[in-house]
C-alpha cells in the first residue's frame, strides 16, 4: 500500500474527491490526532469513494505505527459447557441442564483437550462456556491448572468478563481475588467476550440478564492492573445504531 513519501501526493490528488467533512477527519487521524465521536460516527457512514480512502488511510496508519509483520496464533476453541440460563436474545448454543444435549466437561477432559491441540500445533486455547449452576471460579481455577499441567507451554485464553463477574460472586471473592487466583493458575489472557454492544439500552433489549456496561469495563480494568491481556468484542448486525458503535 502507501508508503510515507506517497502520502502528501495522494491526499493532494485524492483528497480534493472527497466529502470535505471526510477528508478533514481523515486528514486529522493522519496528524495522529484523536477523533471525535462525532467524527468516527461520519466515518461509519461513508460509502464509495469515501471508503475507499478511509481503507487506504487506516492501512497507511497500520503501516506506520507497526509495519507488515502479521502475527498469528494457532488456537482450539474448547466450550466446557453448554447450560446457561442468561436467556441471551441471540443465543443458540444454551441448554438447560434437563436437556439431552446438555454437558459438562471435567477438568481432566478439557486438559487432554488442550494436551491433543498442542500436540497438533496449537499455540493457544480459548476456554469459555455457559453459566453452569454448579460451575465457579474453583471450577475455573482447576481447568486451568490441569491444562497447564497437560500443556505446559499453552497459552490459556479464557473466561469472558461476564463469567469472571458469575464465577467470583458464586463463591464471595472480589474480581480481583478470582483473577489472581486465575493467574496464578497460569490464565494468560481473557477473551473480551459478553460486550455484544457496550450500551445499556441495547444490552437491556437483547441481553438482560448479563452484566452492566460498567461491570464489564471495571472487570477488564481489573484484569490489565493485575498484569492479564484482554480482548475486546462487539457484536453488531441486530439491534444496534451506528452511534453505538462509536459510544
Amino acid at each position: 500500500m502507501l508508503v510515507h513519501n506517497q502520502m502528501e501526493n495522494f491526499k493532494e490528488k485524492f483528497f480534493s474527491f472527497l466529502d470535505p467533512i471526510v477528508a478533514s477527519i481523515l486528514d486529522k487521524a493522519l496528524d495522529e490526532k484523536e477523533i471525535s465521536m462525532k467524527e468516527a460516527l461520519e466515518l461509519f457512514k461513508t460509502k464509495s469513494i469515501d471508503f475507499q480512502a478511509l481503507v487506504l488511510v487506516a492501512d497507511w496508519l497500520r503501516k506506520r505505527r507497526v509495519g507488515d509483520v502479521v502475527t498469528y496464533v494457532c488456537n482450539r476453541n474448547i466450550n466446557f459447557t453448554n447450560v446457561c440460563y442468561t436467556g441471551c436474545g441471540f443465543c443458540a448454543f444454551s441448554r438447560k441442564m434437563e436437556d439431552k444435549e446438555a454437558y459438562l466437561l471435567k477438568p481432566e477432559e478439557v486438559g487432554l483437550k488442550a494436551e491433543e491441540a498442542y500436540l497438533q500445533g496449537a499455540t493457544e486455547v480459548c476456554i469459555q462456556g455457559g453459566l453452569h449452576p454448579e460451575v465457579d471460579v474453583y471450577y475455573y481455577e482447576e481447568l486451568v491448572k490441569t491444562v497447564k499441567k497437560k500443556a505446559p507451554k499453552i497459552h490459556v485464553h479464557a473466561f469472558s468478563p461476564m463469567e469472571i463477574v458469575y464465577g467470583s460472586r458464586k463463591v464471595g471473592l472480589t474480581v480481583e481475588e478470582a483473577l489472581k487466583r486465575l493467574k496464578e493458575a497460569g490464565l494468560g489472557s481473557l477473551p473480551g467476550t459478553s460486550a455484544e454492544i457496550l450500551v445499556e439500552e441495547v444490552r437491556k433489549e437483547i441481553c438482560p440478564g448479563k452484566i452492566t456496561v460498567r461491570e464489564w469495563i471495571e472487570t477488564v480494568k481489573t484484569a490489565h492492573k493485575l498484569g492479564i491481556h484482554t480482548t475486546s468484542t462487539i457484536m453488531y448486525g441486530h439491534v444496534e445504531k451506528l452511534e453505538h458503535w462509536v459510544i
